[in-house]
């Protein structure tokens, strides 16, 4: 087991089996890593700045509720984990959205490294 004795005396300690999973497999690592690109792109960049311990860990809170109620994962064909979990029948939602406007103007600040966006007249 590739841990320190620290560590593993930390999970002996409190009736810890680390499990090791196969690459690609499902259960796997490949699940965590799902999870932590998530965590990265749908969640932390559209944070311009985390101010701090206490302001992280109430942003991983809020991504624990958002990735659990209310987030579709594919590998559950679109359904919400708390649904999976509960038994509770989820049908996907019909695609109902409207259309688009047309006359979007698109200017990108190179300098801030910011695309805006607007209506035009």
């Amino acid at each position: 087991m590739f841990t320190s004795e620290v560590f593993g005396g930390l999970l002996h300690e409190w009736d810890v089996k680390p499990r090791f999973g196969a690459v690609g497999k499902h259960g796997s690592i490949a699940v965590t890593e799902r999870v932590i690109l998530t965590l990265k792109y749908e969640w932390l960049n559209h944070v311009p700045v985390i101010r701090g311990l206490d302001h992280l860990s109430q942003l991983l809170h809020a991504f624990e509720i958002y990735y659990n109620k209310h987030r579709g994962h594919a590998t559950l064909g679109g359904a919400i984990p708390l649904a999976v979990h509960r038994g509770e029948e989820w049908h996907k939602p019909e695609k109902t959205s409207k259309t688009l406007p047309v006359n979007v103007e698109r200017r990108v600040f190179a300098d801030t490294q910011i695309t805006a966006y607007r209506l035009a007249a």
